[in-house]
């Protein structure tokens, strides 16, 4: 799972998509070579690879990534049926252009959408507007059919003979609309966000290196897988990561306990009074108190994985290490939890009446510092009558339960291991 882990970070996301997008420049005259004996497999496999992101985009509650794919999968199509990049003329030029304009700015608005399914009104009002913007380009290039077009590329499309014979004005669009893109993915981290940035970005090193035969083809291709990659990552995401705080979820501790085996302790951990703080400051604010446990809990020692149990519960696994030797890690948590100052702001998105129609006592705009507490409960996988490393999974746990309820029941803020009490 940590693997998982360093794979959703922002800084990877935005990282790896750019290394391999510099790989493939390096590369290209060699990964051109090797392809020439499949330029019919080439032309087609990026209709095949959107066209599987597209169907699963639908189950799997992706939708800003079917917008991108089907984005991706109506440019392509127009760039390989309307435009003979070998015997290419002014007009076909120009109609690559339109393309290499509209793409990144339609790629870039999804941004800002909502995240609706591909087969929903939504969808089907943003296909009308492609299908809007496809037809006018048509019916522009129709206007433009008689007449020289040649003085656009010297009044505003020229290129920068040094970096492409692409226009210089669409190369910088596109840069400033991939790198903005990056930044969105560094501060918000989200899924949509991660596949409107690898389109643009693929879709930009298409238009700058315009001339390379097969280059859109094989940005297409690279983009395409990887949305296939990405739909998987977010399915994995959705089934094992806790959504609020970001934590391995009980599935993810399911599955871990199955293959499970030797020496470890279990430590299940649970938030003193929550019930009580949701009522006095409202559900939001006991959401960020889940958060900010969540994110002290990432930081303790031992080697420890942390999982989100349920509700105010969680679970910290350590493997190899008997639960004496996991008091002083937890310890230093519970400590590190009790000692954080949490202020409390915001108090008048509450509302002014209580559930008993009784006036809360903290008032509007006041900021009200205080502390939270957790108890945990230790148990390990050592038998206490043979002493071997052969407890099931469930008497584990149950005896981490038990000693939770000590925990609670003898005072709360504290650790408790039955078997050194």
């Amino acid at each position: 799972m940590s693997s998982f882990v360093i794979i959703r970070s922002a800084p990877f996301r935005v990282l790896f998509p750019l290394i391999l997008a510099i790989l493939l420049c390096y590369s290209l005259d060699n990964i051109s070579a090797m392809l020439t004996s499949y330029e019919g497999l080439i032309e087609s496999f990026p209709f095949i690879m959107l066209s599987i992101v597209i169907f699963l985009s639908q189950p799997f509650n992706q939708g800003a990534t079917g917008l991108v794919a089907l984005l991706m999968a109506i440019s392509f199509y127009l760039m390989q049926n309307f435009i003979d990049f070998d015997t290419i003329n002014d007009l076909q030029k120009f109609s690559y252009y339109l393309i290499a304009f509209a793409l990144p700015l339609n790629l870039f608005i999804i941004h800002f959408l909502p995240e609706k399914r591909l087969l929903s009104r939504f969808g089907l009002n943003y296909l009308f507007f492609i299908i809007f913007q496809v037809l006018w380009c048509f019916l522009l290039i129709e206007q433009l059919e008689a007449k020289h077009v040649s003085w656009l590329w010297a009044a505003y499309l020229k290129p920068l003979p040094t970096l492409s014979s692409s226009p210089f004005l669409l190369i910088i669009i596109s840069i400033v609309l991939t790198v903005v893109s990056a930044l969105m993915v560094l501060f918000r981290n989200s899924n949509f966000d991660h596949t409107v940035y690898i389109n643009l970005l693929f879709s930009t090193l298409a238009l700058v290196l315009f001339d390379t035969p097969s280059i859109p083809a094989i940005c297409f291709s690279f983009a395409a897988i990887l949305l296939v990659i990405s739909i998987i990552t977010s399915s994995h995401e959705l089934a094992f990561i806790d959504q609020l705080t970001e934590l391995q979820g009980r599935r993810a501790l399911e599955i871990e306990m199955e293959h499970i085996s030797g020496l470890y302790t279990i430590a299940m951990l649970d938030v003193d009074y929550f019930k009580k703080f949701n009522d006095d400051y409202g559900h939001r604010t006991g959401d960020e108190v889940l958060k900010l446990v969540a994110q002290l809990m990432k930081n303790t020692g031992g080697k420890a994985q942390v999982f989100r149990y349920g509700g105010e519960e969680f679970v910290i696994l350590f493997k190899a290490k008997n639960s004496n030797q996991c008091l002083p890690y937890l310890n230093q948590l519970r400590a590190n939890i009790a000692d954080y100052d949490l202020i409390i702001r915001d108090h008048h998105e509450r509302p002014i009446l209580d559930k008993d129609g009784k006036h809360n006592q903290h008032q509007v705009g006041e900021h009200k510092k205080v502390n939270i507490t957790v108890s945990i409960g230790v148990a390990d996988s050592i038998n206490d009558r043979t002493k071997e490393h052969n407890l099931g999974t469930d008497e584990v746990f149950k005896a981490a339960d038990k000693a939770l309820y000590r925990a609670k029941s003898g005072g709360r803020n504290r650790v408790t291991n039955l078997r050194f009490a």
